[in-house]
């Protein structure tokens, strides 16, 4: 299968790269950036902007599937609204048999402007008529790790967000997940992915300052507003969800395991 990955650069999408070539699929990145003087394990390129649309119909010629993993929390609204709607119409237009949206455990209840906009992709995806399948996964371990590393950095204390839920989970296994759907073809929604145990942010970082070696007392930060309420509420968990097998305190103890991205 000719599979087109777009974010295929990033931290998830790398590993989706890897597994995609690994099935035996035929891949082509799709980036922003010119193509790299290295190599790419055999994974071809093109060069596209989503947001303008620029390169797509290059990009598309021959595809049979899409993975969308581009996402840019920064710039939402151009990245992934209109980006998605421009590639949806442009998989459409040249017959690609799926487009598998990767997206967020609660962006449907949980008021974060970010998460609104990836779920406006969704609908957007939904309403265009492409063959296709989204899977929701929660945040990653390694997200998880770049948050924590960050509130470590602060003087004197550890700030944690009060009554925060988590239920992170290892991107080696949502690229693995994503190659399995991939392989099943177009389903719709899929069941939401996240790790095997649900916890609080701040149990979360009690594991994380003991492998980390971290002594600073923590503090536990009062949250307010409707997307607060949203994460101590737990709608960015999955407990009816599929889970992985790789535990938070497993995933600390591995060799080098740190935020790439």
């Amino acid at each position: 299968m000719n599979v087109l990955i777009t974010g295929g650069t990033g931290h998830l999408g790398r590993l989706i790269v890897q597994r995609a070539l690994a099935a035996g699929h035929a891949v082509r990145i799709a980036s922003r950036r010119t193509q790299p003087s290295t190599a790419l394990d055999g994974a071809s390129w093109a060069t596209v902007d989503l947001g303008a649309g620029l390169g797509l119909r290059e990009a598309l010629e021959d595809i049979d599937a899409i993975v969308h993993a581009a996402s840019d929390p920064r710039n939402a609204e151009v990245a992934d609204i209109k980006g998605t709607r421009l590639l949806a119409e442009a998989a459409r237009d040249a017959g690609v048999s799926h487009l598998l949206f990767v997206s967020i455990v609660g962006i449907d209840r949980i008021p974060f402007p970010y998460y609104q906009h990836k779920f406006e992709a969704e609908r957007i995806l939904v309403d265009s008529g492409v063959p296709h399948s989204i899977l929701r996964a929660a945040q990653f371990h390694s997200f998880i790790d770049l948050l924590l590393r960050s509130a470590s950095r602060l003087p004197l204390i550890f700030p944690v967000p009060s009554g925060f839920h988590v239920q992170s989970v290892a991107t080696e296994e949502v690229a693995e997940r994503i190659a399995g759907a991939l392989a099943d073809g177009p389903r719709g929604m899929l069941p939401d992915y996240a790790g095997p145990e649900p916890m609080t942010l701040d149990e979360a970082a009690t594991a994380w300052k003991a492998a980390r070696g971290v002594r600073k007392p923590t503090f536990k930060l009062p949250t307010f507003g409707k997307t607060a309420a949203g994460f101590r509420a737990g709608h960015n968990t999955a407990p009816d969800g599929e889970r992985g097998s790789v535990t938070w305190r497993e995933w600390l103890d591995h060799p080098g395991a740190r935020y790439v991205g």
